[in-house]
């Protein structure tokens, strides 16, 4: 029996990617957990794309899935501070690639 060097068994892989959403003064984040072996740009296009209907979840550990025809994002803690209840913005998920701000793979 006899070990071929030459043949690579590539383990499966897994990126996850954080995208931001920002409408006026909310914000509010959304992960996207891949798997496979792309390559960084295409994980990021693979991540926009499932903003519309794919697979996105509330938190890092990619747990909570958002199953919505909404993303929930919330007024900026820092911003000007008024003695308003706390009010929670809806995105339209068809429209949520309109939001977007920034996208980072975080693994």
């Amino acid at each position: 029996m006899s070990i071929s060097p030459e043949k690579k068994v590539r383990a499966k892989t897994v990126q996850k990617v954080v995208i931001l959403l920002q409408d006026h003064d909310a914000t509010g984040r959304v992960y996207v957990r891949i798997e496979g072996g792309l390559k960084s740009r295409e994980a990021m296009v693979e991540a926009i794309k499932r903003l519309d209907g794919g697979l996105i979840y509330a938190d890092e550990d990619c747990t909570q899935l958002i199953d919505s025809e909404y993303i929930e994002v919330f007024r900026k803690r820092g911003s000007v501070r008024r003695e308003e209840e706390e009010f929670t913005f809806l995105i339209d998920r068809e429209y949520a690639e309109d939001y977007v701000v920034s996208a980072k793979i975080i693994k």
